[in-house]
């Protein structure tokens, strides 16, 4: 059966309303006129039912929209920011070049050991668990001391410890195929075989890992768009979206030693802006600079935004003594607030008509997420109505599809009342 379809255009400061078909546009009718005409199509779509024709249609799950632009200036490589609510891109600067993520890739990890492990389960730390504190981040992790996974995600996250790297790994991979508890080598090896598993199942094609770590090496790759879409993964699971929003953390380990932990977000971003929520840094000579970061706009909206290969510049000591990641967040953040604005479709002075359009049809749009709107064409708003035929209270029957011009900005679905 054909569905319902009608279309309204609103430009800011008019009041006409009007409805398009048949290739032409024509004045909203009068509801004397209207009513009669709805009760005829009613009848129409009763009858096409007895036929044969399906009860509903299935609404077509919205897809990832694009009104991406390039970000402002910034020193990074590649640069990359969507919005994961409305599912719409908004920044493309190189977001598909393969490049070193460095720690960055530690948001993968977290992903596999949650799927694979519990929160609680212990893990004793062993001697090739450990690093080089003076070359590598770490969480000060004593061989024979013993946390829970928990525990070591707080490590894995803030401090960005690639000790607990190591340990969750091991532990982990001894549980996959390959792996095995007596080997760490072979452990971490199939962790590694997980990692990549987890990229190819989220569709993430330019995306490789060759350790749990990050740490610089052939074939070690992501780009920022594939790293953006394992954050909005990482921020969909409450336990790990806690973590990477936390400044510090302290905690005693659950092993006879009791050893008391403390570890702090190396996440500036964090104390500075109460909207951003994390979500993991990470710099080596080869990546350069990289920060992964997520930020509230419009009614809640999470914006996910990356930079990779800002310049970063080490010192003697092997400390960063330039590094320029967080002024390029900073000037995207700051930026999507003057190309972007999110409304609300249901507000009635966005889209008027559409509250009444919907109440016709004895339907109703379940509130939903905001959308970004290119600030230059907020002017240029309307929708697209398409409807199947009546249904069960509260089964939906469509879908309001919106646009900026030409552009779609999502959909959100309709239910009948």
């Amino acid at each position: 059966m054909a569905p319902r379809v009608a279309s309204t255009k609103k430009r800011l400061g008019s009041n006409r309303n009007r409805v398009r078909g048949g290739g032409r546009s024509v004045t909203r009718p009068t509801t004397r006129i209207w009513h009669a005409a709805l009760a005829l199509l009613l009848t129409l779509i009763a009858s096409l039912a007895l036929l044969g024709a399906p009860a509903t249609i299935a609404a077509t799950p919205t897809t990832a929209l694009s009104l991406a632009i390039e970000p402002p200036p910034v020193t990074a490589k590649a640069a990359y920011a969507f919005d994961m609510d409305a599912g719409t891109d908004l920044y493309d600067l190189n977001a598909d070049e393969r490049l070193p993520p460095g720690s960055t890739s530690k948001i993968a990890t977290a992903l596999l050991v949650v799927r694979h492990a519990d929160l609680s389960d212990k893990v004793t730390i062993e001697e090739s668990d450990r690093v080089d504190i003076e070359v590598f981040s770490n969480m000060g992790l004593v061989a024979g001391e013993t946390l829970t996974v928990e525990q070591l995600l707080w490590g894995l996250l803030l401090p960005s410890g690639s000790d607990a790297a190591n340990a969750l790994a091991r532990v982990v991979g001894a549980t996959l195929p390959g792996g095995d508890p007596n080997n760490a080598d072979a452990s971490r090896a199939a962790f590694v075989v997980g990692l990549n598993e987890l990229a190819a199942e989220l569709g993430l094609a330019n995306t490789k890992f060759v350790n749990p770590s990050g740490n610089d090496a052939p074939e070690h790759y992501s780009s920022a768009r594939d790293l953006a879409r394992l954050a909005a993964e990482l921020l969909k699971n409450e336990t790990l979206a806690t973590i990477v929003d936390t400044p510090t953390w302290q905690g005693v380990s659950v092993g006879a030693e009791q050893r008391q932990i403390s570890v702090a977000n190396v996440n500036q971003l964090l104390l500075e802006d109460e909207a951003v929520l994390g979500v993991k840094t990470g710099a080596t000579p080869k990546a350069g600079t990289c920060l992964v970061a997520a930020r509230r706009y419009g009614d809640g909206n999470r914006v996910v935004a990356v930079v990779l290969g800002s310049t970063g510049q080490y010192g003697s000591e092997g400390i960063l003594v330039e590094d320029e990641r967080w002024n390029d967040m900073r000037t995207m953040f700051g930026s999507l607030s003057e190309d972007f604005l999110w409304i609300s479709p249901s507000a009635p002075d966005i889209l008027p008509g559409l509250a009444e359009e919907l109440a016709v049809w004895n339907a109703t749009m379940p509130p939903g997420p905001t959308f970004p709107v290119p600030a230059a064409d907020l002017t240029d708003l309307r929708y697209r109505l398409v409807l199947g035929p009546e249904a069960a209270p509260g089964t939906e029957v469509g879908r309001v599809h919106f646009y900026s011009g030409s552009t779609e900005l999502g959909a959100q679905p309709v239910v009948q009342r």
